[in-house]
């Protein structure tokens, strides 16, 4: 019960202090990104085994989710506050998550790169490598050519 109760307390202050404060590059209606390349994006970054651990009250956990747009949907999110009625604050304690949102690549597995914080769907997109950009060769419009 002790240690409930503490995991409780360290948890819910943590919640308070984890929300990173700055968003660089935070822009919900990000002009370079087309739907479709949030779509893309998002698609990529789940296929890859990207997990976006976040609380329902962080102000840069919602910025992170309006960047996406409606593609969000499509992201793999695990929600770490404890009050919140679908927490997973046991899993988001197992893996050390302190700030929010935070980018875990996890693929069959095997944990992988990690990334704290609000990032642009640019930089996403360059630390995860996924092409959401031109098609890539022989495939899209172009490959009739």
């Amino acid at each position: 019960m002790r240690s409930a109760l503490l995991l409780s307390v360290l948890l819910s202050g943590l919640f308070l202090l984890g929300c990173t404060e700055k968003m660089p590059g935070a822009e919900p209606d990000n002009p370079t990104f087309s739907e479709e390349r949030h779509l893309a994006l998002a698609d990529c970054l789940t296929k890859k085994g990207w997990v976006m651990y976040a609380s329902n009250t962080c102000s840069v956990c919602r910025a992170q989710r309006q960047a996406f747009g409606a593609a969000f949907s499509s992201i793999t999110e695990i929600e770490c506050n404890p009050h919140a009625p679908d927490s997973r604050t046991k899993l988001c304690v197992e893996k050390n998550i302190l700030k929010f949102p935070t980018w875990i690549r996890e693929k069959d597995g095997q944990k992988g790169k990690r990334l704290e914080g609000f990032h642009s769907l640019e930089d996403l997109a360059s630390l995860s490598g996924c092409r959401t950009g031109d098609p890539e060769p022989g495939k899209g419009k172009d490959a009739a050519k």
